[in-house]
């Protein structure tokens, strides 16, 4: 099973060139696209819970971004589910210059969110993919607002290096969002992972999808 996870502020169809997989799931994020019913606290960890609920079987996570750090939490809570971890512009701290984004940036972002949530999503969108993507819906603001404060403040640096399964990293080296290095200090933590780096923005896959089949299908020539 192949299970798909999107960043902050978009929903599950940003993998519409994906949906024709075959045993593929994808979720949406709390308070994204159709899934705005959830409980706004602890939500990453009641999230994870979500998710294994569903995973009836070991499967190949492909997160994005946030999706890429719900995927690796979710792996470290429940290791005999995941067989391998995609992971895309992940950062294992987002609130560092290095490993992530200028925390000054991150608190004015933030500021930015209270004062006017849908022109600094739209925005955000915008230098995360180089597109606006009005067409997808707007998150809901409170609760896409305090997870994504949840995601900020996370610092998993340490953790990653428990991470024992095969682990592609897959970061653009244009990217906005997420410091490069971020996936380059990631691999040389993850014993079993491999870095690699495109000439593209934070969304590598919506250039080029074959980065991610590749990677699912590393035996086959799609």
């Amino acid at each position: 099973m192949n299970i798909f996870i999107h960043g902050w502020s978009f929903d599950k169809t940003i993998w519409k060139d994906f949906y024709n997989l075959e045993n593929s799931l994808f979720f949406n994020l709390p308070f994204h696209g159709d899934f705005k019913d959830f409980e706004d606290k602890n939500i990453i960890e009641n999230y994870i819970e979500y998710i294994k609920e569903k995973i009836k079987k070991s499967s190949t996570l492909i997160g994005w971004s946030l999706g890429a750090t719900i995927s690796v939490l979710f792996y470290l809570k429940y290791p005999e589910k995941v067989k391998k971890l995609i992971l895309i512009g992940f950062s294992p701290k987002f609130k560092d210059e290095k490993l992530g984004h200028n925390p000054k940036n991150v608190r004015a972002f933030m500021i930015s969110l209270k004062k006017d949530f849908k022109n600094t999503v739209f925005n955000f969108r915008k230098s995360s993919t180089n597109c606006y993507f009005k067409s997808i819906p707007l998150p809901e603001e409170k609760g896409s607002y305090n997870l994504l404060n949840e995601y900020i403040n996370l610092d998993i640096t340490s953790e990653i290096e428990k991470i024992d399964v095969p682990t592609t990293l897959i970061h653009g080296k244009k990217d906005k969002i997420i410091n490069p290095l971020a996936s380059i200090f990631s691999n040389q933590k993850i014993k079993n992972s491999k870095l690699i780096q495109i000439n593209s923005h934070h969304a590598p896959f919506l250039e080029d999808k074959q980065i991610i089949l590749n990677e699912i299908y590393p035996d086959l020539s799609i």
